[in-house]
């Protein structure tokens, strides 16, 4: 609705095509992940009423051979729209249903599909409705467990522990604040693991953060250019600014909080800026209420380095430091080189953009099969407005910035490497 950014050159020299959901894990996904986010916010009776339940099975009957229909248009003063005007709104999801004719296998591609049912699925709850399901988060029991979980991990209590440690005797630290943010950085990709929507069908996902951990985890690494990001943040020689263009709430979430406090903290950054989503999305992904629930979380914890933690947050936030802010394109069905200007223009000001997690990697690549050997940075640098670092756990049959040997390594190791979230990736784009 707004002018927006252009594809990259590269796309028209390579060609390369967009990933298929009649093959493989995405036609997995198409086919039994997104019936079962459906089934999954009926079992956890996150809404109960007759009307919604039977819509929801209604939704779920027509995954995949139904031809796709608009999503309820949302009204202006039911006040439910968070993050655009409902114009706007309304009329983003109305381009992109009418711009697909055929059924959800054909509905290309399959990223904004699946955030097309997520749209659908708040239609059938009475997200955009006033009254009791007004703005309710059907995923909210989900995120509240994933939560817990995240606060009890090892993985988050030694990131804690030694973020804390660093800020209590500065000077014996003073000569590893690089070495330290390395380490932050990678528990912060790792926290990606905990991704409720990788295995919706399984109860048992949102304990998923037990599993996350930054240890052992070289052979699964394969690719690591933070340094350059690292460089970055310690060679400007003004106050950066630093955004987290969020993925997901619990374990993530909280390690997201540890590196921006530890950035603030250190003065490795004066601004970080959080954007979050508008309505819920992909099942844990993070809103503004989960920053603030996950804030009080910590607060509440009875640990004292957890208690500290919330306390820098809460004072970083206070004093304008620590900035959440949502925006209606991150909810829309678009590719990030289909930005809106003006999103880009204010992401142009900041000195790294770190990217986080598979969904928005996808719309990063334009969820397309790019040969495995291909630049990140060929892909991104044209268009891309800021210096960008992608933490990124694969969940997609997509890979770039490898040679052929280190993925055909991966694959003899793990068949599933490309969808498990076991494998990760670290990859720094200078600015253009």
């Amino acid at each position: 609705l707004e002018p927006c950014l252009s594809p990259p050159p590269a796309l028209s020299r390579l060609d390369p095509p967009i990933l298929d959901p009649t093959k493989g894990f995405a036609k997995y996904t198409l086919t039994k992940r997104l019936p079962a986010v459906i089934e999954r916010v009926m079992h956890e009776q996150a809404v109960t009423g007759d009307q919604e339940v039977s819509a929801l099975r209604a939704l779920e009957g027509e995954i995949p051979d139904t031809v796709l229909q608009r999503p309820q248009e949302v009204r202006e003063e039911d006040g439910q729209c968070v993050a655009a005007d409902a114009k706007c709104f309304n009329g983003e999801w109305a381009r992109w249903t009418d711009a697909r004719q055929g059924s959800w296998t054909k509905a290309l591609p399959l990223i904004s599909t699946e955030m097309y049912l997520y749209r659908r699925l708040l239609d059938c709850t009475g997200y955009f409705k006033g009254g009791e399901t007004g703005l309710a988060d059907p995923y909210e029991g989900q995120k509240a467990e994933s939560l817990v979980a995240g606060m009890k991990s090892k993985a988050f209590q030694e990131a804690v522990d030694e973020h804390i440690a660093t800020l209590k005797d500065p000077p014996v630290f003073k000569a590893m604040v690089g070495v330290k943010l390395h380490r932050f950085i990678q528990t912060d990709l790792w926290g990606n693991q905990g991704d409720l929507a990788l295995s919706p069908m399984h109860i048992e996902n949102s304990d998923a953060a037990s599993s996350v951990s930054h240890k052992d985890k070289e052979e699964h690494m394969l690719q690591d250019e933070s340094e350059g990001a690292i460089e970055l943040l310690m060679s400007a020689r003004h106050p950066a600014r630093v955004d987290f263009i969020l993925d997901n709430s619990g374990i993530e979430l909280l390690c997201d909080l540890v590196l921006a406090d530890y950035l603030l903290s250190h003065k490795l950054a004066a601004t970080v800026l959080f954007h979050v989503k508008g309505e819920p999305l992909f099942i844990s992904d993070a809103m503004p209420k989960d920053v603030e629930s996950h804030i009080s979380a910590l607060e509440e914890s009875g640990d004292a380095g957890m208690q500290q933690l919330a306390a820098n947050l809460r004072k970083h936030i206070e004093g304008g430091a620590l900035l959440v802010q949502s925006h209606m394109f991150w909810t829309a069905p678009r590719l990030f080189w289909e930005m809106p200007r003006s999103l880009a223009d204010d992401l142009s000001a900041t000195d790294l953009v770190i990217v986080k997690g598979d969904a928005n990697y996808r719309r990063l690549v334009g969820d397309r099969v790019w040969p495995v050997d291909t630049s990140l940075s060929d892909i991104v640098q044209p268009w891309f407005p800021a210096p960008m670092l992608a933490l990124r756990t694969l969940k997609a049959e997509i890979a770039v910035g490898l040679t052929h040997k280190k993925a055909e390594a991966a694959a003899a190791k793990d068949a599933d490497w490309m969808v498990n979230g076991q494998f990760a990736q670290i990859q720094f784009v200078p600015r253009r």
